[in-house]
């Protein structure tokens, strides 16, 4: 998505691209810590720094949104030609996928501790101080978030390196990671600002840290610490959020996603997002996001580029089990493009309504893109960390398992239901705590498909393996033909996949870091 205002940053060595929509400098040349963070404007052009690695390819620009979170029960890799790549559960160290994300995120802690061990340099309004010192801890959490739970241990870094000796890092036990998250978030929480007064999600505020905290929380209650007290902090966190009268649901569902393409914010629902740039066309410097085109219908025509490289699977085709839910129709494509002879945009065809294992994801549209040139790899959607649905089925959830199905957990569940135009649910759907557990995990892939959380999701709650080999078996024995190799990546799919394997180039470079099992 286009933002209002974009400057590259040069750090120590660390060059990187900023996009963040508050701010309208000029380039910098070669800088360093003595010469650099003089200036309340020093510090918050180091912040924008850090928001940029968010949209770096190795983050939410494509992997972590594409390769690393899909090869669930929600989407399959479809394409029939031999690939190694996590998305297919075959990768190792040495995939370039795999060592990119990594790296990135701890680029972005190491500039988000470079600012941090600064922060008190200039003479500056000290509420201006702690807005920054906020967002920077939270962001720097956030980063590690990603790590621990793809990575489990890994090293915890607090202070900046600024040399190219200092690589030998020993992996930090998960728990103190955690704490560690926790900590920072929760500090940060008091300090950054509010979303309405900045108008728009792409910058951390303080319900958007509420929501993460709400998630982390969850995550620590489930596999692999299974900390379940941590429950009763999720319930807090996102019920936080729901009282502060901030948010609410967007009416339209899919007006949710064309607004990520259009530029148009939406902070009721969208708590917080990464922002892009353009498509690369007018501007190459900043080429815009990768994911989009990645899951769009495909079509190669020079209007329309879409490469679905992952398909919807039958298995989410079949959890939408009320007609009215509007949510298939927008998350499944209904429709295919024909084979383009003329160069001409054609018309989009039909699929039969037995035709469910060929279907594309729909979220995302090319259509919905308002650029008149189109790049064929890169575009303008910005992508959803948090929405607001996805804190209300948060809460449901953390409600359930600290006090049972209790109205205030349906009534949560069912504000997202009626969005839907889906039927509400009852005790006679749920009449335990086992059952409640059950809707909400199906709620919340047919709520928030394709938004990089339900390989999360399935790991944390213990359900991963099982999940993925019934998706192979189905698969395997009622999708047609030419379409049973998709159930390659289930296949695939180990104990080992719970975690990423730590990237070969790490393991060469730094004597005291170990490779997960299974690698």
């Amino acid at each position: 998505m286009k933002i209002k205002y974009l400057f590259p940053l040069l750090i120590i060595m660390l060059t990187v691209t900023s996009c963040e929509k508050y701010l309208d400098v000029e380039p910098k040349d070669f800088t360093t810590p003595e010469t650099y963070f003089l200036s309340a404007g020093d510090l918050d052009k180091a912040l924008t720094g850090i928001y940029s690695q968010l949209n770096n390819r190795g983050v939410y620009g494509r992997n972590l949104v594409f390769d690393l979170a899909f090869g669930s029960d929600e989407a399959f890799y479809k394409r029939s030609s031999a690939k190694i790549d996590p998305i297919v559960y075959n990768a190792d160290g040495s995939n370039n996928t795999i060592t990119t994300t990594w790296s990135s995120l701890y680029t972005g802690i190491n500039s988000a501790n470079l600012l941090l061990a600064n922060i008190n340099k200039p003479v500056m309004d000290e509420t201006l101080r702690g807005r920054i010192k906020g967002e920077a801890l939270f962001l720097r959490a956030f980063f590690y978030f990603q790590l621990v739970h793809n990575w489990g241990d890994v090293p915890l870094i607090l202070t900046p390196t600024v040399s190219g000796l200092e690589v030998d890092h020993a992996r930090t036990p998960q728990k103190e990671v955690y704490a560690q998250i926790l900590g920072d978030m929760i500090t940060a929480e008091g300090l950054v600002g509010n979303i309405k007064d900045y108008g728009f999600s792409g910058r951390v505020s303080k319900t958007a840290v509420q929501g993460i905290l709400a998630r982390v929380c969850l995550k620590m209650a489930g596999a692999p610490l299974n900390d379940v007290s941590k429950f009763e902090e999720a319930r807090k966190w996102s019920e936080m959020v729901i009282k502060s009268g901030v948010h609410k649901l967007n009416p339209d569902y899919a007006q949710i996603f064309i607004n990520h393409t259009q530029d148009k914010y939406d902070i009721n629902e969208n708590l917080w997002e990464v922002e892009v740039i353009g498509n690369g066309l007018s501007n190459p410097i900043y080429p815009g996001g990768g994911f989009a085109k990645k899951l769009s219908v495909r079509n190669t025509s020079a209007q329309l580029y879409g490469y679905a490289e992952v398909g919807a699977t039958a298995v989410l085709y079949r959890k939408y089990d009320d007609a009215h839910d509007v949510r298939k129709n927008r998350n499944i494509a209904t429709y295919y493009f024909p084979v383009i002879t003329s160069g001409n945009l054609a018309d989009t065809l039909t699929f039969l309504p037995t035709d469910i294992y060929a279907r594309d994801t729909g979220k995302w549209r090319i259509q919905d893109e308002i650029a008149v040139q189109r790049n064929p790899d890169f575009g303008p959607t910005n992508f959803p960390i948090l929405r607001y649905a996805d804190v209300l089925l948060m809460y449901a959830e953390a409600e359930n398992e600290v006090n049972g199905p209790t109205k205030l957990a349906f009534d949560a569940l069912n504000e997202v239901r009626a969005r839907a135009k889906a039927r509400n649910f009852t005790t006679v759907d749920a009449p335990n705590k086992d059952k409640f557990r059950a809707i909400i995990q199906d709620e919340r892939s047919r709520e928030l498909c394709y938004e990089a959380l339900r390989k999360f999701d399935l790991i944390r709650w213990g359900i991963f393996i099982n999940v993925m080999k019934d998706v192979e078996n189905d698969i395997l024995n009622n999708a047609p033909t030419n379409l049973q190799y998709g159930a390659t990546g289930y296949t695939n799919v180990k104990a080992r996949n719970l975690l990423l394997p730590i990237p070969t180039l790490e393991l060469s470079l730094n004597s005291l870091m170990r490779q997960n099992p299974g690698y």
